[in-house]
């Protein structure tokens, strides 16, 4: 392990996280865990790139260096970003899974008890069974979310980078308020949202801000086209910067004109919602009873809106296609895990208004010791341009 002051974050929290992986690995009987997944990668190492199209992993054995198999590209990368003293690149011309297999039997661990993140994107049953044939006298195991389970609870070096992250979410939004009027395209807005967050330090994010004007706001992850706004229709705004892979989204909604009384009641039924969310969150409660807190409020509603979706999820480190760690764990019903302090959430109650568009102010938010914090800040109402 190199001693680096370089870093994203100290050499003391790297270690930390090492140190906790390598305990859940005991729990789990695990000799060696080879990590595909590129956050997870990310949260260990340091390292990112939007490379991880290509294959790369990092392999933590229960004793001994942690090393790289990485694309020889992307080495330069393992080197600058990362603690990693021993790294092992493949060329454009090799089959990445065999040096895999040729880098465990150089560091002995070709006969281990060896975890696998199958539930990986970047980790094809292909390649899966290459590595099988490669190392016929390892036990191979099914490790997927091993890591993740350290980064669902956040650091205080992490919370203080959300926190950093959120105002340039913060200025992006501000600047797409403000871009949003009568006979401006939709690209226009995305290009004042971009030019602002990058100006306030953002770096780029996993997905680009979602913009929808008029009937296209209830369409789920609908983003610019060159369509024109017109007067008497919402436009919907999803955002977040970057800093260091770690995002901190939010949603806000403006009206183009004078907004009828069912846009007023939208607007109360979603903060509503949004603040019986707020209330149930502390540690202890489960997920699917925040849900069912924000839930029960849209349905209840005489507008025929619903919750087009969970009420929430992990937020953290995020590579495309996805700034969130909603696999990790969402605010979803049925789902009994119970919050704890430090976790973090894109909380999301918003209402798909039938005719309408979407209406939408969405938090970043952390679970105290207490209750719950709200990371950005940006008044949460019904806009009027």
């Amino acid at each position: 392990m190199r001693q680096r002051n370089d870093l994203v974050f100290s050499m003391v929290e790297y270690e930390r996280r090492l140190q906790e992986l390598r305990q859940r690995m005991v729990e789990q009987e695990v000799e060696v865990v080879i990590s595909t997944t590129p956050e997870n990668i990310c949260y260990l190492t340091g390292f990112e790139s939007p490379g991880h199209y290509y294959f790369n992993a990092v392999v933590i054995p229960l004793t001994g260096e942690p090393f790289a198999v990485c694309r020889r590209l992307e080495d330069s990368g393992m080197e600058v970003y990362t603690w990693l003293a021993e790294r092992r690149p493949y060329e454009d011309t090799q089959n990445p899974i065999v040096q895999l297999a040729r880098a465990l039997a150089e560091f002995g661990l070709e006969k281990k008890r060896i975890g696998i993140e199958r539930n990986c994107w970047f980790f094809t049953a292909v390649q899966q069974e290459i590595l099988f044939t490669q190392c016929p006298n390892a036990t191979f195991v099914d490790c997927s979310g091993i890591v993740e389970a350290g980064r669902l609870i956040k650091s205080e070096e992490e919370i203080a980078l959300i926190q950093q992250v959120a105002k340039t979410t913060e200025a992006g939004m501000k600047a797409g308020i403000d871009a949003v009027a009568a006979g401006v395209t939709e690209g226009d807005v995305a290009a004042e949202i971009h030019y602002a967050m990058i100006k306030a330090g953002s770096e780029w994010p996993s997905i680009q801000p979602f913009i929808a004007s008029g009937e296209r706001g209830a369409i789920g992850h609908a983003t610019w086209t060159d369509r024109v706004v017109q007067t008497g229709e919402p436009v919907f705004l999803e955002v977040s910067g970057c800093l260091k892979r770690y995002h901190a989204p939010m949603m806000r909604t403006v009206f183009v004109g004078e907004p009828d009384d069912s846009l007023w009641e939208a607007e109360k039924l979603v903060q509503e919602a949004m603040d019986a969310c707020l209330q149930t969150i502390k540690p202890g409660v489960t997920s699917h009873a925040v849900d069912a807190a924000g839930r029960a409020v849209i349905a209840g509603s005489r507008l025929g809106a619903q919750q087009g979706s969970r009420t929430g999820y992990s937020v953290g480190i995020g590579l495309p296609p996805d700034w969130g760690e909603g696999h990790i764990l969402s605010l979803v019903q049925n789902e009994t895990r119970a919050l704890q302090p430090n976790m973090t959430f894109h909380l999301i109650p918003w209402a798909q208004i039938p005719g309408k568009g979407g209406i939408g102010f969405s938090e970043t938010v952390r679970v105290t010791e207490n209750g719950c914090e709200i990371i950005t800040n940006l008044e949460r109402k019904l806009f009027v341009a």
